[in-house]
């Protein structure tokens, strides 16, 4: 009898708990969907240069990958041989310097190789055909 009843218990309480947690989102209104997808950051072709020149300072940077937009402004620095030891400081120099420089962005310094690939295809894109101005998209 005790057995049932804490069986019973452990699935009723088990239920309970997952009917709980089930919470549904409600779709997006077709107005909400439009803003979502205009908006498109505004990228600085001329700033993500001069972050790369800056980040290419540091003796210890090999090459450098730069995108910015109206607040952030994302490097990615490769580094080799002896000098991957000192990661850390290396993307604490580069970081210090980037924040000197643009007191209004939002800086991320990265040594990852990964994300210094995609940068790195970013940038090459983006210098290939830039991106439209604002005025001159259009709306439909």
């Amino acid at each position: 009898m005790k057995k049932t009843f804490a069986i019973a218990s452990c699935v009723v309480l088990t239920l309970a708990l997952a009917s709980c947690g089930a919470t549904t989102q409600e779709p997006l209104s077709p107005q909400q969907v439009e803003q979502l997808s205009q908006k498109r950051p505004n990228l600085h072709i001329q700033t993500s240069e001069e972050a790369k020149q800056i980040a290419l300072q540091n003796n210890r940077v090999d090459e450098a990958a730069a995108v910015a937009t109206d607040k952030d402004l994302s490097v990615a620095v490769r580094v080799s041989n002896f000098n991957r030891l000192r990661l850390q400081s290396i993307r604490k120099d580069v970081h210090g310097k980037l924040r000197n420089a643009y007191p209004k962005h939002e800086i991320h310094v990265t040594t990852d190789s990964k994300i210094f690939a995609e940068l790195k295809k970013l940038e090459s894109s983006l210098k290939k055909s830039p991106p439209p101005k604002r005025e001159t998209l259009k709306k439909d």
